[in-house]
């Protein structure tokens, strides 16, 4: 793959995760503005997870008519206008209908770029290319997040959302003339989207326990950063936007974990053992957020963020590298499967959380965690 490209596959990625999560540390403020409790506001977030749960796999079908360029340069141009009316509008839920539309643009985006990434790329560098490529999806989730609450902490929640759409419009020039216009082979052909062949794929053992680790550690994962913003607000009712956005900052080791997720499989001899090392992980640290302290909670992130990355940017690289066929299938299910958790973690969490409380909010979660890592153990040993 060219740099160039590349290039134009990172841009349109980071700003496509940016717009995704840029509303998280802003839920508060949001629902003060509308006047609007935790349970509702917190639908901004798991409106635009459910058409992720479903659309990748339309996705993958529509790749087979359309070029990946052809769907990204489409999907953005809407893109950027739903961001821009979420600006404009004062009435919550016609944000979360928006969102809700939203969803549907994004996925079609990252399963272009996750397919033309596997298309384009050798086969000992996919591992390489999607590793890199996490990377930067969690940069935008971090870059949404800082400079969403910061741009909110000194104009309002509002002009993030405007400038948002004008960083989006500039996606088109990008794509147009840095990737190029590779189409899926024929011999794919449209019978990919028939259930037959999806249950071909979610029968091999290595694609469905990877499918389910992946719904688990997002399920955490969205109701730890989802929630956070409230437990920073119940420790300290004084912290502002910009306060809450930094304690994403724990973001940064999941981009250098990302960067290194392949050396890291060399050094532990295994895609498994890594994964196991990623999930244990991810366990310690989410149980480290019981701590009533916001400056330990920002500590705690850091090793959070590097647990959950490893598992991801693994998982995602290695199933890839595997595919020797449905890539665009196998890349839309995977993309199903993680956010549907999202969905579900975005939600569910909020409920026991606003009912038993925090303590009983991170055990529930830390079932996830076992189930993850009980899945993560069936994998072959030969990985």
């Amino acid at each position: 793959m060219s740099i160039k490209c590349f290039f134009a596959i990172i841009y349109t990625t980071v700003l496509t995760i940016s717009a995704l999560h840029m509303p998280q540390p802003l839920l508060p403020v949001i629902g003060n503005f509308f006047g609007k409790s935790m349970d509702t506001v917190s639908l901004i977030m798991s409106a635009t997870f459910i058409p992720l749960t479903f659309i990748p796999i339309i996705s993958s079908f529509i790749l087979n008519f359309f070029s990946p360029k052809k769907v990204v340069i489409f999907c953005a141009t809407i893109h950027s206008l739903v961001v821009f009316l979420m600006s404009i509008t004062n009435n919550i839920f016609f944000i979360i209908f928006l969102r809700f539309i939203e969803g549907f643009l994004i996925s079609a985006i990252l399963t272009s770029n996750t397919t033309y990434i596997s298309l384009v790329s050798k086969l000992d560098k996919i591992q390489f290319f999607m590793s890199y490529y996490i990377a930067f999806t969690i940069t935008g989730g971090l870059l949404g997040r800082l400079i969403g609450s910061a741009i909110a902490n000194f104009f309002g929640w509002k002009t993030c959302f405007q400038i948002m759409s004008v960083s989006l419009l500039l996606v088109l020039p990008i794509v147009s003339f840095m990737m190029e216009n590779v189409k899926l082979p024929k011999s794919y052909d449209t019978k990919i989207f028939t259930m037959k062949i999806i249950k071909k794929v979610l029968s091999k053992k290595i694609n469905y326990l990877i499918f389910l680790s992946v719904f688990s550690i997002f399920f955490v994962f969205s109701g730890v950063t989802n929630f956070l913003p409230f437990r920073i607000k119940s420790l300290n009712p004084q912290s502002g936007e910009l306060i809450i956005g930094i304690i994403y900052s724990g973001y940064i080791t999941g981009i250098f974990t990302s960067f290194v997720a392949t050396k890291i499989v060399k050094l532990v001899k295994s895609e498994k053992k890594a994964l196991l090392l990623g999930s244990l992980t991810y366990g310690l640290f989410l149980s480290l957020f019981i701590t009533p302290s916001i400056p330990i909670i920002f500590m705690v992130m850091f090793g959070f963020c590097a647990g959950m990355f490893l598992v991801h940017s693994v998982a995602s690289g290695y199933l890839n590298k595997l595919a020797t066929e449905q890539k665009n299938l196998i890349n839309g299910l995977y993309i199903s499967f993680y956010y549907a958790g999202g969905v579900l973690g975005s939600y569910i969490p909020g409920v026991i959380y606003k009912n038993f409380g925090w303590l009983v909010f991170l055990i529930f979660l830390m079932f996830f965690i076992a189930f993850t890592i009980l899945h993560l153990s069936k994998l072959p040993n030969h990985l």
